[in-house]
């Protein structure tokens, strides 16, 4: 019987303590771009414009960026940056490359502040989070998967539920030779978006809640009724 009294209250113990824990669990999620665009050196914007076209269009040249909101993320293993194709022009391939971004998401949104040529800078700029080679024309419809690197994933836990910005640029000298060199061209109405295995944050369903009270309850009550039999 001795044992029977153990065992309740160390149940008791364990219950009331799995009821403060949260449990990691792992996932592969699709995280949509909460926004996007592009800022450019001479062109003016709007802020409600989804555009993400890089590259150079007649004086003006163009970087593009994609915020993603990451609160419901506890790590990251793996991160791919999916975008629509659209339009392309100039040479058959164009070498594309993703980089960290330190101009606020807020900042960024206010696209209509075009152009801003420090901003520009930032999104093609900085920590290189992978260079691909796309080619200028295809399926527009066709989404391209862009696999990032480990400074990727390394920022994207730092900003672990926060917004985090991703900048994109055609690398290269622009101003030789062609005269439209661009990317995802007339690219509206399509979100990016970012596929990533993480960890999250489980809190526990209301029935657990309720199975670890009553655990905790019964052996309470149980140590309890063992006192009153002792002093008997």
């Amino acid at each position: 019987m001795k044992n029977c009294y153990k065992l309740a209250i160390t149940a008791a113990i364990v219950g009331f303590g799995l009821g403060t824990l949260n449990v990691a669990q792992a996932a592969t999620l699709s995280l949509s771009s909460s926004n996007q665009g592009w800022w450019s050196t001479e062109s003016g914007n709007q802020s409600e414009n989804d555009n993400y076209i890089t590259g150079k269009l007649g004086t003006a040249f163009y970087h593009n960026f994609f915020t993603f909101d990451l609160s419901a993320l506890a790590g990251v293993s793996t991160a791919t940056l999916q975008i629509q194709r659209f339009d392309g022009s100039g040479d058959p391939t164009k070498t594309l490359g993703f980089f960290d971004v330190s101009t606020s998401a807020d900042v960024l949104s206010q696209k209509d502040n075009n152009p801003n040529v420090n901003i520009y800078n930032d999104l093609g700029s900085g920590k290189n989070y992978g260079t691909f080679n796309v080619s200028t024309s295809g399926n527009q419809d066709e989404i391209l998967s862009f696999v990032l690197n480990s400074d990727a994933i390394a920022d994207i836990n730092a900003r672990s539920g926060k917004f985090f910005s991703i900048g994109g640029a055609i690398l290269g000298d622009l101003e030789i030779g062609e005269q439209y060199p661009y990317l995802f061209g007339g690219s509206f109405g399509s979100s990016a978006t970012l596929m990533v295995d993480a960890d999250l944050a489980i809190v526990p369903e209301p029935g657990t809640l309720s199975g670890v009270v009553l655990a905790g309850i019964t052996g309470l009550w149980l140590k309890r009724k063992r006192k009153a039999f002792q002093s008997v």
